[in-house]
């Protein structure tokens, strides 16, 4: 019987290992074919590709060849000689491809090309069975335009690319009916082979063959080769994972074995048979012994539910005990979450906003729902008074108004009365009550090794004073007095931040504080009003974060300026809207010479500027007045001469046509100077002349000038748009005056604009002025030239095309109205002239 055992033992153990080993052999076997399969058609798909691409590129250029030969040399060479004529090495496809390839194949031999058809005239070229087949294929396959793939030729595998041969119509002046074809192509080849093809018949075809029997036997080799490679590696790998299921699995089902044999008792019941100990088949031992272990479970079952009839006596006993510690250890659960949750409630008090009297009355009665004391009081040291003041109290009648600054103690924590200020936070100040049945407490409320204060807690009895409660006391004490001294600094800060907010919004230009990052600190309200903004959307983030109705005054400097610069800047900015602002950047600095914060600072200067601007224009055009004046009176008389003698010549040599056109020159030159002169003085005299204003109507006006114009805007397709208000107001106005500023305006859009364009006048009525608008989209107006563009003699057109007094004089009447005109203008885009001027008095009062 022992030796059945032991033979079933190693049979089942080398049956086990014996399939491990053998299945793992088949796999990486499998796998090494797989790999070497895998890599042999890869490198054979890669060839087959190759030689593809290589017969593709020779037939697309034997196609281009047969092309050129088909639609330019042959017809070129019928117009020379004939449609009876026919040279072979010439004319024909065929034969030229042929001699193409024979010279390619003496350069290039690996390449075998063919053309062959069924019935050809050369019976060298007559189809064989293989290509006959191929013939046959295209003709049931007529949307095939080629076949490629692996053929076998003399014993030899080659890559061939077929192509079928179709006849068109232009073949069948050669290949159709013998009596149409040139006579020497009947004189070479005869009247019975190749003739009678019809349109679009595949008769033939071509092909070009890559032998690949050599590369092919090189990829086997390869293949052979990385078979035998991958095979040692699969050879090591599978010496790998026996080694590590040896070391891995036996190993641990030995050492699982042995654990079971040291733990069973030889010589009790669930002791292991000795034919099983010491053999080597450790899986039918593990089995043996987990069957043996399981009975001996069971027997231990059993003796389980005769202890469990016993328990329940035991049990109760046991529960009674535990109830009796779990209700003493809820007790002190309690009472530290009294604790817990007084620490948290001071520690929450520091971020609240209430004053500091409520908060100290919450900390009191917070206080002594955790204290079993019955009154408690708060006192704060007061430093005008170097003592301690009592600022709230509960239940605590006794309590003086106010405490010495001394502080002694006569609990076993100190012995000595420590500083007021610093070196009393560790110590308890405890004495009896009058009645002398309980106890008081001072406890220090310090911060920072600080005395901030005094908490006295009354008639405490003497039961409840232990240790831990001392400590807990101190822990209470400096938690209070932390809150106090937060609680006061945030009072500080609240009140230096409403101060410097005050500062800010009592500056009526918009303010910023920036951080170095160029994030928003602190604003004013005047900012916050400009860009419709709350202050909760404008701190802490960029001004190029913001949302804002309108162009921000600091958005583009704070991204050019170097914010980290020690430096003030300054920069005057003008914005879509026309106003004008100084912007100024001064840096706070650090006392290491960093930079702090940057305060931002923006001036409206619009009104400042025009109205330096308006002086200055007024100073040039008074200037220019005189000087125009003086010089239009010292030319004119000279011009008065000139044009009195080319008349007298003219009188005198009326027969001599080339004076005749000399003196016209003369006269014509003379002519553009007095018109020069004459505006001149116009422009002098506008400075002299009394303005005779009247009530009038700013619409009828322009529509006198448009009158004027509207054939030349017809003449130039120009759009006129015309926006005028019929309710607009009169004004007191020299409407002969005013026309010319109106003529002079629309006239410089007309010739902006040139041809092909669109001006539009509006007029409209704001407040007590009345606003006309004259805007074209002609080619707009640098800046560089804005500024200078009503100054008198600039002109932005061409030599001789005006005089530059045009706006000037329009200037000055609009200024002698109390008006005023503007002029707005991005390149490319047009220019707009706004005119204001006052409205009537008399319909002013009315509204």
């Amino acid at each position: 019987m022992k030796d059945i055992i032991r033979d079933l033992a190693n049979k089942d153990q080398h049956n086990l290992k014996l399939r491990f080993q053998v299945g793992l052999g088949i796999i990486l076997f499998c796998f090494c074919l797989f790999t070497t399969t895998i890599i042999y058609h890869f490198q054979k798909n890669l060839l087959e590709e190759e030689a593809l691409r290589q017969t593709e590129l020779v037939t697309a250029a034997l196609e281009s060849t047969r092309g050129y030969i088909r639609e330019v040399l042959r017809p070129r060479m019928y117009e020379e000689f004939g449609e009876d004529h026919f040279i072979i090495e010439a004319m024909s496809t065929s034969y030229i491809t042929r001699v193409i390839m024979d010279r390619f194949e003496e350069k290039i031999p690996f390449f075998k090309y063919r053309r062959v058809a069924v019935g050809a005239r050369n019976s060298s070229f007559e189809a064989n069975t293989a290509e006959q087949k191929m013939i046959g294929y295209f003709r049931e396959n007529p949307d095939a335009h080629e076949w490629h793939g692996m053929t076998r030729m003399d014993s030899v595998r080659y890559y061939t690319l077929y192509r079928p041969v179709v006849f068109k119509t232009s073949c069948l002046h050669c290949h159709g009916k013998p009596d149409d074809a040139p006579a020497a192509i009947n004189e070479s080849y005869g009247t019975t082979q190749g003739f009678y093809r019809e349109a679009n018949e595949v008769a033939g075809l071509f092909s070009i063959s890559i032998p690949l029997e050599v590369s092919l036997d090189q990829i086997r080799g390869t293949s052979f080769r990385m078979f035998g490679i991958v095979l040692i590696l699969a050879l090591l790998l599978y010496g790998t994972i026996w080694l590590f299921f040896h070391q891995l699995i036996i190993t641990n089902l030995r050492d699982l074995v042995t654990l079971f044999r040291t733990s069973m008792d030889e010589s009790s019941a669930t002791s292991l048979p000795k034919e099983l100990k010491g053999h080597r088949e450790e899986l039918e031992e593990l089995f043996h012994s987990a069957r043996t272990l399981i009975s001996s479970l069971q027997d231990k079952r059993s003796q389980l539910v005769e202890y469990a009839d016993n328990l329940e006596e035991m049990v109760a006993e046991r529960t009674e005990a535990l109830n009796l510690s779990e209700n003493q250890l809820r007790a002190q659960v309690k009472k530290r979450n009294r604790e817990l949750t007084l620490h948290t409630t001071l520690t929450g008090l520091i971020t609240r906003t209430d004053t500091l009297q409520t908060i100290l009355h919450q900390v009191l009665n917070e206080v002594l729902q955790v204290i079993p004391a019955n009154g408690a009081g708060i006192y704060l040291y007061n430093d005008k008074s170097d003592n301690f003041v009592l600022q709230c109290s509960k239940q605590a009648p006794m309590l003086s108004d106010s405490i010495e600054p001394e502080f002694t103690c006569k609990s076993k924590q100190c012995d000595q009365a420590p500083d007021t200020h610093s070196g009393s936070c560790d110590h308890l100040q405890i004495s009896v009550s009058e009645n002398d049945n309980s106890l008081n407490i001072r406890i220090p409320l310090c911060c920072r090794n600080r005395l901030q204060g005094i908490m006295v807690i009354t008639e405490l009895p003497f039961a409840g004073l232990n240790d831990a409660l001392q400590d807990l006391l101190l822990s209470i004490g400096q938690q209070i007095g932390m809150t106090i001294e937060s609680l006061q600094n945030m009072q500080n800060l609240r009140q230096s931040t409403e101060l410097l907010q005050s500062v800010f919004d009592g500056i009526s230009d918009p303010l910023i504080l920036l951080a170095p990052d160029g994030t928003l600190k602190m604003v004013n309200q005047a900012f916050l009003l400009r860009n419709n903004l709350h202050l909760d959307e404008a701190l802490g983030v960029t001004v190029d974060m913001l949302s804002l109705p309108q162009q921000c005054l600091f958005s583009n400097l704070a991204l050019d300026v170097d914010l980290s610069a020690k430096k003030p800047h300054t920069e005057e900015i003008q914005l879509d809207d026309g106003s004008i602002f100084d912007v100024y950047f001064y840096p706070i600095l650090n006392t290491d010479d960093s930079v702090r914060a940057i305060i931002g600072f923006a001036k409206d200067v619009t009104i400042v500027k025009a109205t330096e601007r308006r002086i200055q224009q007024t100073q040039k055009l008074v200037a220019v007045g005189q000087l125009a004046a003086g010089v239009a009176h010292e030319i004119n008389n000279p011009l008065g001469v000139i044009l009195c003698y080319t008349d007298i010549i003219k009188e005198n040599n009326r027969d001599n046509e080339e004076i005749i056109a000399d003196i016209t020159t003369i006269e014509r030159h003379a002519g553009n100077c007095r018109r020069i002169v004459a505006d001149l003085l116009d422009f002098a005299r506008s400075k002299e002349s009394r303005i005779d204003k009247q009530e009038a109507s700013v619409n009828n006006t322009i529509k006198d000038v448009l009158a004027m114009l509207r054939p030349q805007f017809l003449k130039n397709q120009i759009n006129l748009d015309c926006d005028l208000d019929p309710d607009l107001p009169t004004c007191f106005m020299d409407s002969r005056r005013m026309q010319q500023v109106f003529l002079n305006l629309i006239m410089n859009a007309e010739q902006a604009i040139g041809s092909q364009g669109n001006i539009s006048i509006s007029t409209r009525a704001e407040s007590n002025t009345i606003t006309v608008e004259i805007k074209d989209d002609g080619p707009g107006i640098s800046k560089e030239m804005i500024d200078k563009i009503f100054d008198p003699f600039f002109s932005t057109k061409e030599p001789g095309q005006g005089t530059g007094l045009g706006l000037s004089v329009s200037y000055g009447i609009v200024r002698e109205h109390d008006g005023e005109i503007k002029v707005q203008s991005t390149p490319n885009r047009g220019s707009r002239f706004t005119v204001t001027i006052p409205v009537a008095e008399e319909n002013f009062n009315n509204d």
